[in-house]
């Protein structure tokens, strides 16, 4: 019979969480526009999770529809040039600036500008390397390093699986 009990008096507390957990969401997500909006200053229609770090912010800018998950980096020393309805997945990396190694250290920096044209998807942690435009309707596959340029409405995936040095 106190198991039975116990189970309805749990069944509240459930719901009441689960409402509570709603609304956390709810008001995440409109913390996480107003954030973007603020940083950003753009009009266009963008929605980008709160999680996302961005880096020289006014050195992007955003075409309608782009949506941009959890814990992404946008790094923009220089220009990132993001098309109408790109979709930048979790984890993905995209970043502008690197090190010169031709100099003598401490190496200075250097960067190059990034186009995404329009339709791209970046799928989870795509790392996009400086100087890079990736083509229109083009789609990258989770884990890919993109380091060259893409032609529109490719397929990129990084499936190599090199060995290095073998155990002996």
């Amino acid at each position: 019979m106190k198991y039975v009990i116990l189970i309805a008096s749990h069944f509240p507390i459930k719901h009441i969480t689960l409402l509570i957990l709603q609304v956390m969401n709810f008001i995440s997500r409109i913390l996480s526009n107003l954030k973007f909006y603020a940083m950003t200053a753009t009009k266009e229609r963008v929605i980008c999770h709160w999680t996302t770090e961005i880096k020289y912010a006014k050195n992007i800018t955003y075409g309608e529809g782009v949506i941009i998950g959890p814990k992404c980096t946008l790094g923009a020393k220089s220009k990132i040039i993001i098309g109408s309805n790109v979709r930048i997945s979790k984890g993905v990396f995209i970043e502008t600036a690197g090190l010169d190694f031709t100099k003598e250290p401490p190496y200075p920096h250097i960067s190059k500008e990034i186009i995404l044209e329009d339709n791209v998807w970046l799928g989870a942690n795509v790392i996009v390397l400086s100087g890079v435009t990736i083509g229109q309707g083009s789609i990258i596959g989770a884990g890919t390093v993109v380091s060259k340029n893409v032609t529109p409405n490719s397929i990129l995936v990084s499936a190599q699986n090199r060995i290095i040095k073998m155990k002996k």
